[in-house]
């Protein structure tokens, strides 16, 4: 089935004109075949893209009571910078609360601090944080983040994505009694932002 949207917002303009979404034949990395992929690179690098995936995301996490906002790398690391400067920004016009960033190594590195998780992960282990990334398909990596900040001892109060594929992440989070919230979800074929 092809991917379609069910009308053509700016929103979704955004992911094809920045060449976040593309149409074809792909292999994903679990290796299943799609018909279109998604790489968030181009629109979180994207100086309009950037903006309006960060303006979203700290919409959405200033109705939690986040302390830190963090992902996995590489995909959760232009994210959770767009959300760490947004938060600065509207502190000064609003008096909202900062969110500071981290983000979850593959492994822990072998050399230095010998860091697991980088940044500014707040050491109250009290501290809830809310956890990113770029697109959620099965849930293993977002799984692998919320796991490693889980076991520093912090709580998840968010979870968000911006691409949902609906390929089983969302059941596989709903079942460990996390909610997804997704910027645009792929849903019976059709491409759909979520406002």
């Amino acid at each position: 089935m092809a991917l379609s949207a069910i009308e053509k917002t700016a929103e979704i303009q955004l992911l094809e004109g920045t060449g976040a979404l593309l149409y074809g034949d792909f292999t994903l990395s679990s290796g299943k075949q799609s018909s279109y992929y998604f790489d968030s690179k181009p629109l979180t690098l994207d100086p309009d893209g950037e903006f309006e995936v960060g303006r979203y995301f700290l919409e959405k996490l200033l109705n939690t009571d986040a302390k830190a906002v963090g992902g996995m790398a590489l995909g959760a690391i232009p994210i959770v910078s767009a959300v760490t400067l947004l938060s600065r920004i509207h502190n000064k016009t609003h008096h909202t609360r900062l969110l500071p960033s981290f983000y979850v190594r593959k492994e822990a590195k072998e050399h230095g601090t010998q860091n697991l998780i980088e940044g500014n992960i707040p050491s109250d282990v009290n501290a809830p944080v809310a956890i990113v990334d770029d697109v959620v398909t099965g849930g293993n990596s977002i799984l692998k983040a919320i796991e490693a900040v889980e076991d520093k001892g912090n709580p998840i109060v968010a979870v968000m994505c911006i691409l949902d594929r609906d390929e089983g992440g969302r059941e596989m989070l709903e079942a460990r009694n996390y909610d997804l919230i997704s910027m645009y979800t792929v849903k019976d074929g059709e491409l759909i932002y979520n406002p």
